[in-house]
């Protein structure tokens, strides 16, 4: 099982990253050694009581070279709570607990991984991409990468440039495809259109390769349909709203396949089964 750390530790940067996307960093050497891609936090702004609980958020990067180690949340600003976030200063202190949730599996059986992991991202769902990509990338120097990331317009790929100095890190190694609904940026589309170019490539197989998603929840469904139609097995990080983060208030439950319920589903918990999903075992509709 995995420790999971409560914090009060200093913020050092937070700063806009895109339209209505910030980017903040917290100082905590305990979850940057530990987090495992795919994996979040909860934040929370010491003494407020509005809201209460914490925001859940996916850890986006984790420096552990650094000689104060720190993780980096990416969040898009929809409420009260991502509100008051956007407005901290370097210098003041936030609660932070984590590392939460299950990660993505990165091996296809034991001692063995893909060597073309396909990532498909949409809107802020390129958050657990970065540490995924890197985790593959450090792997072996055979692994090819690619990740497909979508969003509204340019201005919604937060923190684009992050992946872009890793593919200058690993030069032919990943491969960054780009979708935007207006057109401003990349292939004017789905990311889906993207995917399914790339899966009719043939490079593709289930000896060499793994799908795994991160997005809104029409996204993901199609998005594991195709990976599906294409023998692929797909791994889904869900959005799903949560509350307490730690598996208690029941809040986050998606529905997923149980043979030995009567009915043939169970509830599931994000927070605590997931977020990451194996897509074969959710109900999409």
């Amino acid at each position: 099982m995995n420790t999971i750390y409560h914090q009060n530790v200093k913020i050092l940067k937070n700063e806009l990253a895109g339209e209505k996307l910030w980017r903040i960093r917290c100082a905590s050497a305990e979850i940057a050694e530990s987090v495992k891609p795919g994996q979040f936090c909860m934040l929370r702004i010491p003494g407020f009581r509005a809201p209460l609980l914490g925001r859940p958020l996916a850890i986006f990067r984790a420096d552990r070279d650094a000689d104060v180690k720190s993780v980096d949340v990416v969040y898009a600003v929809v409420g009260l709570g991502t509100e008051q976030l956007s407005h901290l200063q370097p210098g003041q202190n936030i609660e932070i607990w984590g590392p939460l949730g299950n990660g993505f599996p990165l091996e296809m059986e034991p001692n063995r991984y893909p060597t073309r992991p396909l990532l498909v991202a949409g809107g802020i769902g390129q958050t657990p991409m970065f540490l995924t990509a890197l985790a593959f990338l450090n792997r072996s120097e055979t692994v090819k990468v690619t990740l497909i990331w979508g969003g509204r317009s340019k201005a919604h790929l937060a923190c684009l440039e992050d992946f872009e100095q890793l593919a200058e890190l690993f030069p032919g190694r990943l491969e960054i495809l780009n979708s935007t609904d207006d057109g401003s940026y990349g292939h004017h589309g789905f990311v889906t259109d993207l995917q399914k170019t790339q899966l009719e490539s043939g490079a593709y197989t289930p000896e060499n390769a793994m799908v795994y998603a991160c997005g809104p929840h029409p996204m993901l469904r199609a998005v594991a349909r195709q990976a599906e139609a294409a023998g692929l097995k797909c791994w889904v990080s869900l959005e799903t709203p949560m509350a307490c983060g730690m598996g208690i208030c029941f809040t986050c439950v998606t529905k997923c396949k149980d043979d030995s319920a009567p009915d043939g589903w169970d509830y599931c918990r994000t927070c605590t089964e997931g977020p990451v999903f194996d897509a074969s075992q959710l109900f999409w509709d």
